[in-house]
């Protein structure tokens, strides 16, 4: 009994691993849109081309996003075109915010450079 319950939560740990290469990711073309005022993070809109894109990779249907793991250093000016490559939010990587501002979705960029 006692092995198979062992057996059972190593199953379980295993399974519930999840590696960055396995989440669907893609490339975009987006411009920076300043900081949200809540979160501090950078915030980007995507263009109308490619709303079913990322409607896809999000299940969200807007075309501006709050940046997370966007260097706030680098990007965080007004009308920058990035390059960027993203993909969702895992729901351990969001944290708390104020609500004073407007409650855009969360992508997660795993590269960024300018245009």
């Amino acid at each position: 009994m006692r092995k198979l319950a062992l057996l059972i939560l190593t199953a379980l740990c295993i399974s519930c691993d999840k590696n960055e290469e396995d989440i669907a990711s893609d490339t975009y073309e987006v411009t920076t849109a300043g900081t949200s005022v809540d979160c501090k993070l950078i915030l980007i809109d995507f263009k109308e081309s490619d709303l079913h894109r990322i409607e896809k990779i999000t299940n969200s249907n807007g075309l501006r996003y709050k940046a997370y793991n966007l260097n706030n250093q680098n990007f965080s000016a007004e009308g920058q075109v990035l390059t960027v490559r993203l993909r969702k939010t895992l729901d351990s990587e969001v944290f708390a915010c104020t609500t004073l501002g407007v409650g855009y979705p969360w992508v997660t960029v795993l590269e960024a450079k300018l245009k």
